[in-house]
């Protein structure tokens, strides 16, 4: 079924799933639906299902098999199954028993599970909530560098001239690009080493002491690296290593799936000059027809594009009481309680904005 769609969604694809599930799967029961009509598959939902805590209750969540590490998730039905029959599919994709809450993670704005699920007229579905999501930057590789370059912000043009200016003053630099096949190779163990060094450290998760991201990423590596779809780009001060981009490359499009930098380095800005000199070689090469960025809205990567996909979470509530006074908590309750304080936060200030006494 995915090789009709395009493009082809990486993240739903077998390897991809079961990288991710070999990496993050525990206390999880994995369901995996499929949904046939006549003998034919029409329809697929991977979902798992855990006991996780909600607002502090513990609850039963089936939701996509999808997390931070995710760009996007969804479920596929077959463009050819329509009306009636295409919305009975997606029922017995996404239904749940009165005791579970449905997390439908990173699904996109204008999708039509998005629609159906927030069809309050659709049996079981008057407890149902959106929350926004991922605001995703993405470029499209359709033309010479140079053009695209000059189309930038002079803002980040200028910046970058002056990164790029103090960057090659130090003449220990190098940027390379590496084909990663396996996960044992020298540049993997870079990998590692640059992330242990980066923020990302402060808060336990770089690649060194996040096991489990570790393993997703070594996972990706099996599962993608025989066929030469992985590659890291990498800065080094000689021999010691600076910072990195992995790209995941599938169906003509490049996925910066993990990047970080060493934070003693910050100073000469490693992680801007090694996306514009990976998204220069990107053009220049054009091998690929999109780089799509993995990540929120951050204003450095605003400045590269004006192009988005747009994400929400939807979250639908079983019908047990327990669950019951959770949709209302989180729903009814809680936004008027978040307006109620704004407001009062902006009666303290006074009107010059400087808060009051």
């Amino acid at each position: 079924m995915l090789s009709t769609l395009d493009p082809i969604p990486l993240p739903l694809t077998h390897a991809w799933l079961q990288a991710w599930w070999r990496a993050f799967s525990i206390n999880m029961q994995l369901e995996f639906r499929c949904v046939y009509i006549e003998g034919a598959l029409v329809g697929v939902a991977p979902l798992v299902r855990v006991r996780e805590r909600y607002r502090g209750v513990p609850v039963t969540l089936l939701k996509l098999a999808a997390n931070g590490h995710t760009p996007y998730s969804s479920i596929v039905v077959d463009s050819a199954v329509i009306g009636r029959d295409r919305e009975a599919v997606l029922g017995l994709l996404t239904q749940l028993s009165g005791d579970e809450v449905g997390l439908f993670f990173k699904i996109h704005q204008n999708s039509d599970l998005k629609r159906f699920l927030l069809d309050r007229s659709i049996p079981g579905h008057n407890r149902v909530g959106e929350k926004p999501s991922l605001y995703t930057p993405v470029i499209r590789i359709d033309q010479p560098w140079e053009a695209f370059y000059r189309s930038r912000p002079r803002k980040l043009k200028k910046s970058l001239n002056h990164k790029l200016n103090r960057f090659g003053k130090n003449a220990g630099f190098s940027i390379h690009e590496e084909v990663i096949s396996s996960p044992d190779q020298d540049t993997v163990r870079e990998l590692v080493e640059i992330s242990a060094n980066s923020w990302k450290a402060t808060v336990g998760n770089d690649l060194r002491s996040n096991e489990r991201s570790r393993r997703f990423l070594y996972n990706l590596i099996e599962s993608f690296g025989p066929p030469g779809l992985v590659s890291a780009w990498i800065v080094r001060d000689g021999e010691r290593p600076v910072a990195f981009e992995v790209h995941l490359k599938y169906d003509d499009i490049v996925y910066p799936i993990r990047a970080d930098f060493d934070e003693s380095y910050k100073a000469y800005s490693p992680g801007s000059v090694l996306e514009y000199t990976a998204l220069k070689r990107l053009f220049e090469k054009g091998l690929a027809k999109e780089y799509y960025t993995c990540a929120d809205d951050y204003w450095y990567l605003s400045n590269w594009t004006s192009e988005y996909q747009s994400y929400c979470t939807v979250e639908l509530f079983g019908a047990s009481p327990k669950l019951r006074l959770l949709y209302l908590l989180e729903y009814r309750l809680i936004p008027i309680l978040k307006r109620f304080l704004g407001k009062r936060a902006k009666q303290r200030r006074r009107p010059d904005g400087q808060k009051g006494e």
